[in-house]
């Protein structure tokens, strides 16, 4: 989704003059071709508001309806919404906040050996040395069995009552609004156990599924700054 995008680009255009002629012609925007697979938005907190009341409207129920003078065009729009951002550019919209599941911070490789490496990889790949979708096929391959092998066995995965009460408890004490942050902090959990070829959760699993789930839901109080997630999971994993 670019930044500039129109509302007409996001959920489609509806023809009104084709329309009361008794042949709508809807013109699908890039929420019909997200359906089933992924709207990827780059620079998240920079989009405008009336785009994120529609993208959110649309992730909540599934559907997209397009509306001209008392005509009306639905559908299907299921898709798993991944924005990017530079915090530096300024905070997400309050409305968007708490509808990501998880979060993940990007920072550059602090290990010299490591820059090194990048360094010799990008100028292989100028020169034309190598062809990364070949020298990685092996692990590609390997990564995506390891990934079906885990959605196969999510469904057998147990997450033990104690540690359902541990996740709604640290949402509490952390500040988090509703109800999203325990269960996404609880799915993640899950698929941490599936990923790591067990059916049971453990408390790292929770503990890091904690740490996925929660920082972009913290929110500062009149008066206060927000919670520190970081002191909060050491205080209360380590006192177990």
């Amino acid at each position: 989704l670019p930044l500039g995008a129109t509302r007409d680009r996001v959920v489609g255009t509806l023809s009104v003059e084709d329309a009361l002629a008794g042949e709508a012609d809807f013109d699908p925007g890039l929420l019909a071709r997200a359906h089933r697979g992924i709207l990827y938005v780059d620079e998240v907190n920079l989009l405008d508001d009336h785009l994120v009341d529609v993208i959110l409207d649309a992730a909540a129920s599934g559907v997209n309806t397009v509306e001209r003078d008392g005509i009306s065009v639905s559908h299907p729009a299921e898709f798993t919404l991944i924005g990017t951002m530079n915090p530096e550019e300024g905070d997400l919209r309050p409305q968007l906040r708490d509808r990501f599941a998880l979060q993940a911070t990007v920072e550059g490789c602090r290990a010299i050996d490591d820059r090194v490496e990048i360094i010799d990889r990008a100028l292989e790949a100028d020169d034309g040395a190598s062809d990364p979708r070949t020298e990685y096929a092996d692990a590609v391959d390997a990564l995506r069995d390891e990934l079906a092998a885990a959605r196969e066995r999510l469904s057998s995965v147990a997450l033990p009552t104690d540690f359902k009460a541990e996740i709604a408890d640290l949402c509490l004490e952390a500040g988090v609004d509703g109800h999203r942050g325990d269960v996404a902090t609880a799915r993640t959990a899950m698929t941490i156990a599936a990923l790591e070829g067990r059916e049971t959760v453990i408390e790292a699993d929770v503990h890091e599924a904690a740490t996925y789930a929660l920082p972009h839901r913290l929110r500062s109080t009149p008066f206060e700054d927000e919670p520190d997630l970081d002191d909060l999971l050491e205080d209360r994993f380590d006192e177990e």
